[in-house]
């Protein structure tokens, strides 16, 4: 009997360690201590653990349960690292008075999840084994999953479960995204002459212009059954130096979602581009879009798990974001999402006890 208050305890116990990403955040403090203190729990339950990765600094747990024998592997992935933030975010585990709510950073995405994965494999009495991939970097560049799922090319699991908070309900499909940084070059003057130079930021002011209605074109193509149509944005802007100089440089990062079956965006991306005139387009980080068969065995088996658990629809009409990194069909794996925590109030107030069911 899996009990909800050792969820939330072991929620609480994860939450108080930082794991902020370095790379989102500077000085961030990795996902060394996090990692290790996962793979002391599990260790100490009978799996077989190992930490992953290139980085010692931050490594990814691989863990297996093995089962009684002649059943089928699940695996059950998650992540280690959050981003960073101010306010309510910090590391307040046991912040709740009521003692029934986790509040921190991190306790929506994804403790809980990680949590309740360690503690139904831990009390799981199946026939075959379960794996736990819980990957560094995932809020960034999703080098921990790429290294879990090198190790796991020789034991490829039969079906996988990503624990990405979905306010208990059972994902098929998501959005992929690729990140771009478009930079603009002019040349400099006197705020008094601007005659004289190259102003980047009026460069890269056509591309944002460019880019709107790139996204209304996007927006008015046929639509996703569950996911509906493709996005760009732009995410950052920086140029200038001051108030009195033509700005010679101007920086944009761009973030395009894209739809299952779409090809690599950055071509079309050129194309919208280039009558601004950009200097360059870097790509930064790309993953594709997923969808999966929901007549597929494991996608009927954790609708009806999470109906039996909730008592409503396993299933939501569509969901625009999750988990866009975890693995995947290309790795060989037939994956759902699903996990504990809603997200509406997540950022607000934590995740409540009925997040954990």
């Amino acid at each position: 009997m899996i009990r909800t208050d050792d969820v939330v305890e072991l929620t609480r116990a994860l939450v108080a360690i930082d794991a902020v990403n370095p790379a989102l955040v500077d000085g961030g403090a990795g996902e060394r201590e996090i990692a290790e203190a996962i793979g002391h729990w599990l260790g100490g339950r009978g799996f077989d653990v190992r930490l992953v990765g290139a980085d010692p600094a931050r490594p990814s747990v691989l863990a297996r349960r093995r089962g009684a024998g002649g059943g089928r592997t699940l695996l059950l992935a998650g992540h280690l690292d959050t981003v960073g933030g101010a306010g309510d975010g910090g590391r307040r585990a046991d912040a709740a008075p009521d003692g029934d709510r986790v509040v921190g950073r991190g306790a929506y995405d994804m403790a809980g999840g990680l949590a309740a994965a360690m503690v139904a494999a831990a009390g799981a009495d199946v026939a075959g084994d379960v794996v736990l991939a819980f990957a560094a970097d995932e809020e960034f560049g999703s080098a921990g999953m790429e290294e879990l799922l090198a190790e796991l090319d020789a034991s490829r699991p039969d079906g996988a479960v990503v624990l990405e908070p979905t306010d208990l309900e059972v994902t098929l499909a998501h959005r992929g995204f690729a990140w771009y940084r478009v930079e603009y070059e002019g040349s400099a003057a006197h705020g008094s002459q601007p005659e004289l130079g190259v102003d980047a930021i009026d460069r890269a002011l056509d591309g944002m212009v460019a880019l709107r209605g790139f996204g209304a074109e996007l927006a008015a193509r046929p639509r996703h059954p569950l996911l509906g149509t493709g996005s760009v944005r732009v995410a950052t802007i920086e140029g200038g130096t001051d108030a009195a100089t033509v700005a010679d440089r101007c920086v944009l990062v761009v973030e395009r979602r894209t739809l299952p079956g779409e090809p690599d965006p950055a071509a079309e991306l050129a194309r919208v581009l280039a009558p601004s005139r950009p200097g360059r387009i870097v790509p930064l980080v790309a993953r594709p879009a997923m969808e999966a068969d929901p007549g597929a065995p494991i996608a009927r088996v954790v609708v009806d798990a999470v109906e039996r658990a909730t008592g409503g629809p396993g299933r939501p009409p569509w969901r625009p974001v999750v988990d866009r990194r975890g693995p995947d069909r290309r790795a060989g794996h037939p994956g759902r999402a699903g996990g504990p925590g809603r997200r509406r109030r997540a950022r607000r107030r934590g995740v409540g006890r009925d997040g954990f069911t």
